[in-house]
């Protein structure tokens, strides 16, 4: 190097041995780079995939529903038990499975809010299995030349007018021979309408009059969906569907929200049990919004009832007992369950009370986790419980 080169490149800022890159050096090197975030991405998504880290996602935002189960996903949920399945392609919780009827099948759709989707046990844990094996069981012994197909038309926290939507518009498809609509204590508090931020409570709501006549409203999925909060769950759809790197970090994301809002969690691994009753409505309150809003729960029942009917299936209540979430106390909700058979009685279905065959079984309105869970879903001990309840009673309708 001259010195004339050594003077020309103090003039354009370089140092004396520093040789400036061409442009096709820069082009390599930044898709090499490129090339090794692939790889890494790649690596990390297969890593969690095998461990099952990141699965649990598994709603999306719907314009009709709310929101609904995402199809062709794998879940993995530990937060509370653990279960670890793939949704199949119609959005069930359920194996894959056709819409056209086998022959020699009776087919059992049930509907309802988390207590029938149970993401908290294996799915062959679940009451939903456990009944089909049961009644299949029977009907081996007892010589009948057909079988039982049970279908999981569960989605986290439906309400009444959700589930009977989602009959409608999917579980209609299936032609189900009889159809079980899961009522758990406090089914009622999912009547309203709410703004909310949340997707596990966007819904539509059917709104009533007093001749049964139901109207559907979706205002507050029109707001969620024009929201910031809706217009990001969209953005970020595919992302929650497809990647388990979004999966954690959005669950770290969601813990350090919490963590900012109570401080206090950094020190505990463990939620901790608030005082029963502790920011619930009083039993007074709860019962006169009951009475106040009933027409509502009743009119979404009769329409739902009969919608099954003109498609030829059967239509059968199941009532369950509740737990709220780290209370270990049985909810009650007397007036609830008086009117609810009530209305039962009137529109000619039978009901299933298991809140109250549950707690004569028991003796107790305590749980010491044994059928309850931490988040107040049912155990595997308590679905093979409500399994054998449910079975027993449908068998009579089999026999018949």
């Amino acid at each position: 190097m001259t010195i004339l080169d050594i003077e020309r490149k103090r003039e354009i800022g370089l140092a004396p041995n520093v040789v400036r890159k061409r442009p096709s050096a820069l082009l390599f090197s930044l898709g090499q780079g490129l090339v090794y975030l692939v790889g890494l991405i790649f690596v990390l998504e297969a890593f969690f995939y095998i461990v099952g880290v990141g699965d649990s996602e598994h709603i999306r935002p719907d314009r009709y529903l709310g929101y609904n189960l995402i199809a062709g996903k794998r879940v993995t949920q530990r937060k509370e038990g653990f279960g670890q399945f793939k949704i199949n392609s119609f959005a069930m919780q359920n194996d894959e499975v056709k819409k056209e009827k086998p022959k020699g099948v009776y087919r059992i759709a049930i509907f309802g809010d988390s207590y029938v989707e149970s993401l908290q046990v294996a799915r062959r844990a679940n009451f939903l299995s456990r009944l089909q094996e049961k009644l299949n069981e029977r009907l081996g012994r007892d010589g009948r030349n057909f079988k039982v197909e049970v279908l999981n038309f569960g989605v986290s926290n439906y309400s009444t007018a959700q589930s009977y939507l989602r009959y409608k518009v999917l579980g209609s498809q299936f032609k189900p021979d009889l159809v079980i609509h899961n009522c758990r204590v406090e089914e009622v508090s999912k009547l309203l309408p709410m703004t909310t931020d949340n997707l596990l409570f966007v819904r539509p709501v059917l709104f009533a009059d007093y001749s049964r006549h139901v109207t559907y409203d979706d205002t507050c999925v029109r707001e969620y969906f024009q929201s910031a909060a809706g217009r990001r769950m969209l953005s970020c759809d595919w992302l929650r569907a497809n990647s388990r790197i979004w999966g954690v970090v959005s669950m770290m994301r969601e813990q350090f929200g919490r963590f900012l809002e109570n401080p206090d969690l950094l020190l505990s691994f463990a939620p901790k049990a608030q005082p029963a009753g502790s920011g619930l409505p009083t039993d007074e309150t709860r019962a006169n919004f009951t009475k106040c809003y009933w027409y509502m729960m009743d009119a979404q029942l009769f329409n739902f009832a009969r919608q099954c009917r003109s498609d030829g299936s059967d239509f059968m209540i199941l009532r369950t007992p509740m737990i709220r979430p780290c209370q270990h106390t049985l909810t009650d909700n007397q007036i609830e369950s008086d009117l609810l058979a009530r209305s039962a009685k009137d529109i000619k279905v039978e009901v299933l009370n298991l809140d109250e065959r549950y707690r004569r079984w028991t003796g107790s309105t305590t749980d010491d986790g044994t059928n309850f869970s931490s988040g107040g879903h049912f155990t595997a001990v308590m679905h093979e419980w409500v399994a054998e309840q449910l079975a027993a009673q449908v068998y009579e309708r089999l026999a018949k």
